[in-house]
């Protein structure tokens, strides 16, 4: 039943909204959760809850086998509801209704502005830890969350950013954090110009732009793309604050209404209704029909508008990670940059944007008769809402992102349109059953694992381990790991490619800049690395019910029960990290410096959790005593989960 909401009003300009639509605010999509308002102001949240991004005292996911609405609203504080939200890549940040702004999530190098760097909301709710300092009598007016830094604007129109500082995105003339042994309210107000003041903030990966009450924009952080805008590849505020930089240049006569900063593009929307974007410009995420980076030699301004269609203009705009997305002034939706995984919605996975304009793309499916007010674009993911107070969301579906009780992507083989809207305020009664698979999948169909690789192993029917599960469960637990195995391998080829690309453009500066520009590099795909673990690893569960019995005078045998890929989930975790020592295993060091047989993967023949699994180990010495412990490894990425309990046996 489609429900008609009447939200809340905004702080004035909010990133990744309309700055005058009742919606702005209400939505917003970071790197692995997303968070939107109901009518009431309360707050739901979904996606990955790692260090409590999601804000619900514990480090569940949610929306991948419940609907958001299951969750429940956000504690925020007794009474207190929010007026706006933002998600960044693991923590998440609210204006209230008083003007206070509560952080929660990982607390890394003090983005969550409490003078610490703990994690709020994996054990507590946000509303225990109260507000953030913003500074004697201070409150907000907008308030946006980065990669790892997040910015506010205040009622007097000034800026506070906290959070990590490398590159000078704060804005205060330094690279050192804020917010982790000092409140952001301490670090003063990020200087805008003579008389300037902010009436937006956008914080993106690692550079922040905001909107000045003259319609300027002034941009700072690292710059290494282009995305400030100002014909360099210099970063601002590092070493210099923002005013000495000067406004970015939008076109003679023009400026800015909405501003929206990516992990390395910044967009902004013009006077005029017209979109203009700078920075990197791989994919085609800059919308000008090629690859190229615009700012980083020539100013913003270069290269024209987007072609959004012919008279067409845009009423918000938002730059994800690594797409861009426009409501336009008939309330459709324009995409494009990087397709992969259905993010722009248009039924595939291709590119829009770097050989073709947005305008030639089309509208967005959004579903008969709707029309879109809000747009809010993430990592991998995207989020409207539509004109009847609704969410509807696309992209990559992992970990929950798209609230839709699915791992399966929407936007890659079919439109949003054909999908359901995000259950945010119905009765939480939890998701619909799978369906069954058709009655002619044959039960030898489920895909085998490799061999066993350290003697005989014998999976069982489980007895004492999880309950196990139909075929039919089996089978959808198996093709959304192979989506999410082929996601992975596609986010490691993505980071190989760009840095292979990167390098080359580096192996052509000066010899005195070369080794540290490689050096950066390979730091930083190392770091992008890692965000492919984050976003398609998991965390296997705990392997239970260990047991070591001698079974001759050389051998001693294993048994224990497996445990999910994913913590609990199906299907079974196939490969195993076991190790073997001659004195107990009771810390973490003593595992690590163990003796790993099979060479650290133990693999076995099993799909269902909680499946008994022996393993036998051969040529050991007589009458002696060894100890196990066992760890799991995740099927697709190899990430090992917690060790097991330490166990014993003696040879005869």
């Amino acid at each position: 039943m489609a429900v008609g909401w009447a939200l809340p009003g905004a702080a004035a300009a909010e990133q990744a909204s309309q700055p005058t639509s009742v919606a702005a605010g209400g939505i917003d999509v970071g790197t692995f959760h997303s968070c939107a308002l109901l009518p009431s102001r309360s707050a739901r949240c979904w996606g990955y809850g790692a260090d409590g991004a999601l804000g619900y005292a514990n480090r569940d996911t949610i929306g991948d086998d419940e609907t958001p609405s299951a969750a429940g609203p956000v504690d925020l504080g007794a009474g207190r509801t929010s007026t706006a939200l933002s998600a960044g890549a693991v923590h998440s940040c609210a204006r209230l209704d008083d003007g206070a702004v509560r952080c929660w999530g990982f607390g890394g190098d003090g983005r969550l502005g409490y003078a610490n760097t703990k994690a709020i909301g994996d054990d507590e709710a946000p509303g225990s830890v109260g507000p953030v300092d913003l500074g004697v009598g201070r409150t907000a007016t907008a308030i946006s969350a980065g990669q790892a830094h997040s910015c506010a604007v205040l009622d007097d129109g000034m800026v506070r950013c906290w959070g990590f500082g490398f590159g000078g995105r704060l804005g205060y003339g330094a690279t050192v954090s804020v917010g982790d042994d000092e409140s952001p309210g301490s670090a003063g107000p990020v200087k805008l110009g003579i008389g300037r003041t902010a009436t937006a903030v956008t914080a993106g990966g690692a550079h922040t732009c905001a909107l000045l009450d003259d319609g300027t924009v002034r941009c700072w952080g690292l710059g290494a793309n282009g995305q400030l805008g100002y014909g360099s590849t210099a970063s601002v505020g590092d070493d210099e604050t923002p005013d000495t930089a000067g406004p970015v240049r939008l076109g003679a006569g023009r400026t800015a209404v909405a501003i929206t900063a990516g992990a390395f593009h910044t967009c902004a929307l013009l006077d005029n209704g017209a979109v203009r974007c700078w920075g990197f410009g791989g994919e085609g995420r800059l919308g000008y029909a090629n690859t190229d980076s615009i700012g980083d030699d020539e100013t913003a301004d270069a290269p024209g508008t987007v072609d959004l269609g012919v008279g067409r203009t845009a009423v918000a705009i938002s730059a994800g990670d690594d797409h861009t997305c426009a409501v336009l002034d008939d309330g459709t939706v324009r995409c494009w940059g990087f397709g992969g995984g259905g993010r722009l919605g248009y039924g595939n996975n291709d590119a829009v944007g770097d050989d073709e304009t947005p305008g030639s793309a089309g509208p967005v499916d959004l579903g008969a008769g709707r029309t879109a007010v809000a747009i809010s674009a993430g990592s991998e993911s995207t989020c409207a809402r539509l004109d009847n107070g609704s969410v509807r969301c696309w992209g990559n579906a992992a970990n929950g992102l798209l609230g839709s009780c699915s791992a399966m992507a929407i936007g890659d083989d079919e439109t949003p349109g054909s999908a359901a809207v995000v259950d945010l305020a119905g009765p939480g009664i939890g998701c619909p059953a799978a369906p069954s698979p058709p009655a002619d999948v044959p039960s030898g169909a489920l895909p085998a694992a490799p061999s066993g690789t350290a003697g005989p192993t014998t999976p069982r029917p489980s007895r004492g381990g999880a309950p196990a599960l139909a075929p039919d469960r089996i089978i959808i637990a198996l093709a959304a790991q192979t989506r999410r195995l082929d996601a992975w391998r596609a986010c490691l080829r993505g980071v190989s490619g760009k840095a292979a690309e990167d390098r080359r453009q580096a192996r052509r500066l000066p010899a005195a800049r070369r080794v540290g520009a490689l050096r950066r590099l390979s730091q930083r795909a190392g770091r992008l690395r890692r965000v492919c673990l984050r976003r398609y690893g998991r965390t296997p569960g705990r392997v239970t019910t260990l047991a070591a019995r001698t079974t001759g005078r050389h051998t001693i045998t294993l048994t224990f029960h497996a445990p999910g890929t994913a913590y609990s989930r199906p299907p079974a975790a196939r490969s195993y990290v076991v190790k073997q020592a001659r004195q107990p295993l009771r810390s973490a060091r003593d595992f690590e410096r163990a003796d790993a047989l099979c060479e650290g993967r133990c693999a076995f023949r099993v799909t269902r959790t909680g499946e008994e699994i022996t393993l036998k180990i051969t040529d050991l010495r007589r009458r002696t005593t060894y100890y196990y412990a066992i760890a799991a490894r995740d099927n697709v990425s190899g990430r090992p989960g917690r060790r097991s309990t330490t166990v014993e046996a003696k040879t005869l």
